[in-house]
């Protein structure tokens, strides 16, 4: 009997969750992916701070879920060479994809030339029907046509045309889409953000997964509760559920006592806030002199002040003094 009780009691304590545990499923690519049996998109927030997304798309059971992964930093009227390349075929340049968006951060991105590489590779052992599809969701500029910040005006709206993409491209034939932004895209209650005005035709369309930056305040504390990872944590009926809003890095104020990530479903935990990289810049955006030169060109051409991102000598100076770590 005593040897029946401990073995009981052994097994209780590894079954049950320690008080105040995230109640986490250890498998967070599985739980991601059993969203998409009640939503026909799951929008989590990109670039990735860890390697999640891509062990995902390497996960033999993603393209039984998802069929397309749609993303922010890729120029919609370069659809047709992005299919190419992703189905296997031969492409003059992939790049233009992401360093002709109306986001010149985008063109020294590490993230999607290793995305797009990624899928390429996942589609050459995949039949025809079940081949991932990634859908450059930013305006359709050709910037060999813009020469004034009048040419620009039209590609402003970015969530109109993501709408656009995942509606025409996803919600209307029936897909199931794997959705990447920045997080302002893809709240619930973002307003004019791409999800919400996406759920006003198609309600509860979306999963939202935020990343964990770091928490506002007690940041070391409530990471314990968190406790390994990686883990993906829902809100609703979880401790981060029950948590301040002020605990959380939302944008605007909200009315004290309220509770939880507005307008997230979901909460990615990849390790400790001190310890998240950044996402390195491409060595082959950098040393293009061509392309920075074209980078110039542009930043002239709208008039961009001379401090802003437009320019890459001041994006640079951005990035050497932020360091290799996200609260570095």
């Amino acid at each position: 009997m005593r040897i029946f009780l401990a073995v009981l009691a052994a097994l209780t304590m590894c079954t049950t969750p320690a008080a105040g545990q995230p109640h986490a499923r250890p498998d967070p690519a599985g739980a991601l992916l059993a969203a998409f049996d009640n939503h026909p998109i799951v929008a989590k927030s990109s670039p990735d701070v860890g390697t999640f997304v891509f062990d995902l798309v390497r996960d033999p059971r993603f393209p039984g879920r998802v069929n397309d992964i749609v993303v922010e930093c890729g120029n919609s009227r370069l659809q047709p060479l992005l299919d190419t390349y992703t189905a296997g075929g031969d492409v003059p340049e992939i790049s233009h994809v992401w360093r002709d968006t109306t986001q010149p951060s985008c063109g020294f991105s590490t993230f999607y030339e290793q995305l797009f590489a990624l899928v390429r590779q996942v589609n050459t052992t995949l039949p025809a029907a079940r081949k991932i599809r990634v859908l450059a969701a930013d305006p359709p500029i050709d910037w060999s046509a813009v020469h004034t910040p009048a040419d620009l005006e039209p590609f402003l709206d970015r969530d109109a045309s993501i709408v656009s993409v995942v509606k025409t491209q996803v919600l209307q034939r029936g897909r199931k889409a794997l959705m990447l932004f920045g997080l302002g895209h893809l709240t619930h209650n973002g307003g004019s953000g791409a999800v919400a005005q996406l759920e006003r035709e198609y309600p509860l369309a979306a999963y939202v997964i935020a990343d964990h930056m770091g928490f506002t305040s007690d940041n070391a504390r409530l990471e314990q509760q968190l406790g390994s990872w990686p883990a993906l944590v829902p809100l609703q009926g979880s401790w981060l559920g029950a948590l301040e809003t002020r605990y959380f890095p939302v944008n605007r104020e909200y009315p004290p006592g309220t509770r939880g990530y507005p307008g997230v479903d979901g909460y990615l935990y990849e390790g400790p806030a001190d310890l998240l990289l950044r996402e390195p810049l491409s060595a082959r955006a950098v040393l293009d002199t061509g392309y920075l030169t074209e980078l110039r060109r542009r930043a002239t051409a709208i008039e961009a002040p001379p401090d802003s991102i437009e320019w890459p000598e001041t994006f640079f100076a951005r990035e050497r003094a932020s360091g290799v770590l996200l609260r570095g």
